[in-house]
């Protein structure tokens, strides 16, 4: 069964406990584990098995599993976390309801927040935050109450590789072009990827972008009318949150830049950030931003959630991955899955929260 519903900000009662964060900056890290991987641990039908021997049976039967998405209503997290989770139900052992709930607000802290002091901690809340929520606990140290590596990480669907796209009716048309001209930019919110990589493109390669807030929902209709001439966006996320600028010919966008170490297979035209400045400090903090991929489209449980039901999430994860019909419903949203496994993001987190204070400290000057 499936149910969905929305909350509003009005509706979070957020309570910070007060926590220390010991010694947290980015190191690149990255893990991956292959959908065959999965699937061989699946087949064996050692997940399930293991999950119900723990006693989880009892529990879920009969209950409303959430999963809180920070973004709105209809965009690309959403529509991927409502199709996920009705795969994901349906290998819990118990089989609950599912429900999902939209908590938006601070390019995804409040989410954060809320489900690190908050949520419940018995396994009935789920989260798929921004893929910004670790590079947070760095840049925006005044507005985080979580510790990333204290979440239990159930898994990530796919990673994301951000660019910078203007739409075919600008005058801005390359990097080059942003460089000579002040190009008017949409971005969600202060803090959210979408802020953040524009402003650091401004100060790595020496753009021009005029980046006005405020534009969630509207963004689509709000390039496509000429209200702003841009934005940013992950390059996985075009196929969801506007699938027909790229499939047109010639394409409805001109995506100057991406931020990845190589140019992509399917954009072998456009340049890496990377390519872009010549600046080692500029290109640390480039690779700095790049680990914002580990989390691109990642589920976590609260901390303190019996080891049990994590356990149990992370199985029913492994077997919604390996799902022939998940996977077919993927492709139907176009989105690529390539799969890390909850154990392997949550060791990952735990070493990424290490890297050069010089390096996290420049990046958050960049972004403020």
């Amino acid at each position: 069964m499936f149910d969905a519903d929305r909350i509003s900000l009005a509706d979070c009662n957020l309570r910070v406990r007060s926590f220390f964060v010991a010694g947290s900056w980015l190191r690149r890290v990255g893990a991956s584990v292959s959908q065959t991987l999965f699937a061989c641990v699946v087949t064996s039908g050692f997940t399930v098995v293991q999950a119900r021997a723990q006693g989880t049976d009892d529990f879920y039967a009969g209950k409303i599993l959430k999963l809180y998405v920070s973004a709105v209503a209809g965009g690309g997290y959403d529509n991927i976390a409502r199709a996920f989770l009705r795969h994901l139900t349906m290998h819990l052992p118990g089989q609950p309801t599912g429900q999902v709930l939209n908590m938006v607000g601070g390019g995804g802290v409040v989410m954060a927040n809320w489900a690190y002091n908050v949520a419940p901690r018995d396994g009935t809340m789920i989260g798929m935050p921004n893929l910004s929520m670790v590079m947070d606990q760095i840049v925006m140290p005044g507005t985080v109450r979580f510790n990333a590596s204290s979440f239990n990480w159930i898994g990530n669907i796919e990673p994301q590789t951000m660019s910078v796209f203007t739409w075919h009716g600008s005058t801005t048309k390359t990097i080059e072009d942003a460089r000579r001209r002040e190009t008017v930019m949409a971005a969600s919110t202060k803090g959210s990827p979408l802020q953040q990589t524009l402003s650091l493109a401004n100060l790595t390669l020496g753009t021009k972008f005029k980046i006005v807030m405020g534009y969630n929902e509207t963004r689509v209709m709000a390039i496509e009318r000429g209200e702003v001439e841009g934005s940013a966006s992950s390059v996985q996320n075009f196929a969801v949150l506007a699938p027909h600028w790229l499939e047109a010919k010639p394409s409805l966008i001109n995506i100057l830049a991406i931020n990845a170490k190589e140019r992509l297979q399917k954009f072998p035209d456009v340049p890496t950030m990377l390519e872009l400045t010549t600046d080692p400090k500029h290109k640390a903090m480039l690779e700095f931003m790049m680990l914002q991929s580990l989390t691109g489209r990642a589920i976590f449980a609260p901390p303190e959630v019996p080891t049990a039901r994590v356990q149990a999430l992370r199985a029913a994860f492994d077997a919604t991955i390996a799902s022939g019909a998940f996977i077919e419903d993927m492709k139907r949203l176009k989105v690529e899955v390539e799969p890390t496994s909850g154990r392997d993001l949550a060791d990952s987190i735990v070493k990424v929260l290490n890297a050069s204070p010089e390096t996290a400290a420049l990046v958050l000057k960049a972004i403020e």
